[in-house]
């Protein structure tokens, strides 16, 4: 019944426009901020929780203060249920300071959902030709530590990326998954003839995990730069 009435005097496009605003602002005190955060979670619209979700896209003065107005928001949206699920999903395929959201998400739904819904954002900010590397980036890295073999495919069409830090993301990622991976991150060293540190980091993920290369020991040996060398075992390891 609370939701309900909550939701009878729904807000204008523009109410919610200039509350977000308000929201939005990063100089002067958080007292306004606050106040307009209250208001659009009250209001309750998708709309109006997608506005409020752009509170994570700013950064007020000090940075204490900063943290804790965006933890006040996670709560909020957490409040909010089911109902601030779709305009999280829609805040994180079109901002890409997705972080705070990805936890307020994390805390609505069980692991299996988060899962779905974060390879559902990756997947369209893929398929988006404007979507700038670090949106790719950050949602990338939201799944770290939650990855599973069914979104290794998602994971895998980002070795190609033009940006290194989307590939290197996207093999930190991957490398989760363990030896059933081994040989995809080694054919991405393999095509990475151009990208110095993406070698490097693949080397030190070895490294870090004791995997052989065996099937491209040739291939890595040759182009094996300095600090790592491949054992009798064909093991790689840091020198």
């Amino acid at each position: 019944m609370f939701d309900l009435f909550r939701r009878s005097g729904a807000p204008s496009p523009k109410q919610i426009e200039r509350t977000v605003k308000k929201l939005t602002e990063p100089h002067g005190e958080g007292g306004p901020r606050y106040e307009a955060a209250e208001k659009l979670a009250a209001w309750g619209t998708p709309d109006a929780l997608f506005g409020l979700a752009r509170r994570f896209t700013i950064s007020s003065g000090v940075i204490s203060e900063d943290i804790d107005e965006k933890r006040h928001v996670v709560e909020l949206l957490v409040d909010g249920g089911e109902a601030a699920v779709e305009p999280l999903l829609r805040y994180m395929k079109s901002y890409h300071q997705v972080d705070w959201a990805v936890e307020a998400l994390a805390r609505i739904l069980g692991e299996e959902e988060l899962i779905r819904y974060l390879q559902d954002a990756i997947q369209s900010v893929a398929q988006s030709e404007f979507a700038a590397p670090e949106h790719r980036v950050s949602l990338i890295r939201a799944v770290h530590g939650h990855v599973r073999p069914e979104i290794a495919d998602t994971l895998a069409t980002f070795l190609e990326d033009s940006d290194d830090d989307v590939r290197i993301v996207a093999i930190e990622g991957l490398a989760e998954l363990g030896d059933p991976v081994r040989d995809r991150i080694l054919e991405a060293f393999v095509q990475a003839d151009d990208r110095p540190r993406i070698r490097r980091r693949i080397l030190e993920i070895f490294a870090e995990n004791g995997w052989d290369v065996k099937g491209f020991r040739p291939t890595i040996e040759a182009a094996m730069p300095d600090g790592f060398a491949i054992t009798g075992k064909g093991v790689v390891k840091r020198r």
